[in-house]
């Protein structure tokens, strides 16, 4: 492992760091895609009013943010072990 004495990030930690964040975004954009292609978001969300489809729809994105953010961690902690070695 390396460590950096003169206080900033080490270049295996930003790489960790940037894979752990692109997991993350190819995780919201994956499950927003796979929303947008069922049965249900097609045939029943639009007769909802306006005021329910952004109720639910930050719903969904304080959820998905949730998840992501834990990914997020858990992406970086893996690359670090593979790059770390």
């Amino acid at each position: 492992m390396i460590i950096a004495l003169h206080g900033g990030f080490t270049l295996e930690l930003l790489y960790s760091l940037v894979g752990g964040f692109i997991a993350a975004i190819a995780f919201v954009v994956y499950v927003h895609y796979r929303v947008s292609k069922t049965e249900y978001y097609r045939e029943e969300y639009v007769y909802f009013s306006e005021g329910r489809k952004l109720l639910i729809y930050f719903g969904f994105l304080i959820v998905i943010l949730c998840f992501a953010y834990l990914l997020f961690w858990i992406f970086t902690f893996i690359f670090a072990g593979l790059i770390f070695k």
